[in-house]
């Protein structure tokens, strides 16, 4: 959708936007999950201090997400998002103390090794800002599920409504308020913040309250195979070798480590019940 906007609409009027968009829709779902504005004044008091690290971290995600696409190939951007999971557990290790084992850490060490490879061939090929989007976009992603760890308790809906507020308005800002765009790239911007990111991004969160984490990583890591075969098919945006074998090398790792993590789930639970 983003390869679809015309060049007279820049990036920072596309994200103004699609955040607006995206920000109305989380909204929403937070309104009908609380029940009634009083109830969702009451997650946000819950929230306290954590409302504003979550709104940062998306309102960030979403800034470097579409500077990644604008700037380097969406095989290059899908590819290095999908090694959030395992930089997300090595976080956790780091920054929380919880068990990585050595097996988790020779997989990181893979993932890193195919994410360097796209970073590499993106200098090689003067698409480096781009490539350093896409590591921001997949920081960023980690440091919201951090949070969410802490917050999982609470319903973080209204803390992306905000988050999504605050990239829009940092868009306006830097396009500096000029939002006039052809009707068509409108449209697109605003069925990107409801459907593409929006309706994703909710469904996503809620998922994860449904079924195991590493489910939803494997069942996520589908954008990263159609996302850049669909832009490969239909705006003939082909990816270079460097990087589909950077894009192999981590998404399989990615894949290896959700399995892993589904079998220890289910040894876990077998045990609890035995």
């Amino acid at each position: 959708m983003v390869r679809l906007v015309s060049t007279e609409t820049s990036a920072w009027q596309l994200l103004s936007f699609r955040s607006f968009s995206f920000s109305v829709l989380m909204l929403g779902v937070a309104l009908l999950r609380a029940g009634n504005s009083r109830a969702v004044l009451g997650e946000i008091r819950r929230m306290g201090l954590w409302l504003l690290p979550i709104a940062l971290a998306v309102a960030l995600g979403q800034t470097s997400y579409v500077l990644a696409i604008l700037n380097t190939t969406v095989a290059n951007t899908t590819f290095v998002l999908g090694s959030a999971p395992l930089f997300t557990a090595f976080a956790a290790w780091a920054l929380l103390g919880e068990r990585l084992s050595l097996g988790s850490a020779v997989i990181l060490c893979c993932a890193l090794a195919g994410v360097s490879i796209m970073v590499v061939e993106g200098i090689s090929e003067g698409r480096l800002e781009g490539n350093l989007y896409a590591l921001a976009a997949m920081l960023t992603y980690s440091a919201y599920v951090l949070l969410l760890r802490h917050t999982r308790h609470i319903d973080t809906f209204i803390a992306s409504a905000l988050g999504g507020m605050l990239a829009c308005l940092f868009a306006v800002f830097m396009a500096a308020g000029e939002l006039r765009i052809p009707a068509v790239d409108l449209v697109l911007a605003l069925a990107m913040g409801i459907i593409q990111l929006g309706a994703g991004f909710a469904f996503a969160t809620l998922a994860l309250q449904c079924i195991a984490a590493a489910e939803v990583t494997l069942l996520i890591l589908l954008e990263a195979v159609v996302g850049p075969a669909l832009v490969w098919w239909l705006v003939n945006e082909v990816p270079s070798s460097a990087t589909l074998a950077g894009g192999l090398v981590t998404l399989t790792s990615v894949v290896v480590y959700a399995l892993g993590s589904l079998r220890a789930e289910s040894v876990a639970v077998v045990e609890r019940h035995s």
